[in-house]
C-alpha cells in the first residue's frame, strides 16, 4: 500500500505543468475578440468587478473604469465620458444608479448586467430608462461580449424572455389608456340642419326655408345621421342634445 501511494505521488510530482496560458481557455477565455471601448463596469462586488475588469484589459488600448457606489460613478464619470457602461443590477441602489447615469450622459449605452428573467420589475425598470441591453444571470461571457458589439454598432438586444416581459408591459400600458372620443364635426349647414330637425321639420319645410333642391335637404340629413352615428332622426335629435360637436 505504501509503494503504491509513494509511487502515485511521485508520477504527480514529475508531471511537467504547462504554462497557464495554456489553461486560459479552460479558465473561461472568450471566444470572441474582446471590443477596444471606453467602459465604465459598476458593480458592488469586487470580485465580479476586478475580474470583469481586468477580462476587458487583455489586449485592449483603455483599460475599463470601475465604480461600486454613486460617489465612485461620479468620480469616474468625471475622468472620462464611457462609450459602454455595464450595470449590474444586482448593486444596491442600481436602478437609481442608473438614473444619474442617464442624467448625466443620456446618450451613454447602458447594458444591463446580472439581470434575473423573472425579475419583471427590474427589466422594466431598464426599459424606462432605456438601457440598449440585458446580459441575463444565465447568459455567459461570449453573450455579453457579442451583446457589446451589437450595442457599439447601434442596436438594441435582449432575450426573448425579456422581449416577452416587455411586450406584456406594453399591453398593459395599452388596456389602461382611456378610448379618445371623438367629436363629430359637422358642417355649419349640417348644423343647421340638425337645428331644424330638432324644432320637428320635415325634408320638405327644410328645403323651403333655406331655399335648397329637396335632395340636397336629403343628402345633409343622411350626412349628419352618419356623423352621429344615428340611424333615425329622433335618434340624431336626441344625441344633438348629449354630444358636443364643432
Amino acid at each position: 500500500m505504501t509503494d503504491r501511494v509513494s509511487f502515485s505521488y511521485a508520477h504527480v510530482v514529475d508531471k511537467p505543468v504547462p504554462p497557464l496560458a495554456h489553461h486560459r481557455r479552460d479558465m473561461g477565455e472568450p471566444r470572441v475578440q474582446l471590443p477596444d471601448v471606453v467602459m465604465l463596469i459598476v458593480d458592488d462586488c469586487t470580485l465580479h468587478r476586478e475580474n470583469l475588469a481586468a477580462m476587458f484589459a487583455l489586449g485592449a488600448h483603455t483599460v475599463p473604469a470601475v465604480a461600486w457606489d454613486l460617489p465612485s460613478l461620479i468620480a469616474s464619470l468625471g475622468e472620462r465620458t464611457p462609450e459602454i457602461v455595464l450595470l449590474n443590477m444586482g448593486t444596491h441602489g442600481s436602478v437609481g444608479l442608473l438614473g444619474s447615469i442617464r442624467q448625466r450622459y443620456p446618450d451613454v449605452k447602458v447594458i444591463a448586467v446580472g439581470i434575473s428573467d423573472d425579475d419583471e420589475s427590474i427589466i422594466v425598470a431598464c426599459a424606462e430608462a432605456g438601457v440598449a441591453g440585458y446580459h441575463l444571470r444565465t447568459e455567459s461571457l461570449d453573450d455579453l461580449i457579442k451583446l457589446i458589439s451589437k450595442v457599439i454598432e447601434g442596436e438594441s438586444a435582449c432575450s426573448p424572455r425579456v422581449t416577452t416581459i416587455l411586450l406584456k408591459r406594453l399591453s398593459a400600458l395599452a388596456a389602461q389608456r382611456q378610448p379618445v372620443v371623438k367629436e363629430p364635426v359637422l358642417t355649419s349647414r349640417e348644423i343647421q340642419i340638425l337645428g331644424m330637425l330638432e324644432l320637428g321639420l320635415s325634408n320638405r319645410e327644410i328645403a323651403d326655408h333655406l331655399c335648397i333642391a329637396l335632395h340636397t335637404v336629403k343628402n345633409h340629413v343622411h350626412s349628419v345621421l352618419t356623423k352621429l352615428g344615428a340611424s333615425t332622426r329622433t335618434e340624431a335629435v336626441a344625441l344633438s342634445r348629449t354630444v358636443h360637436y364643432s
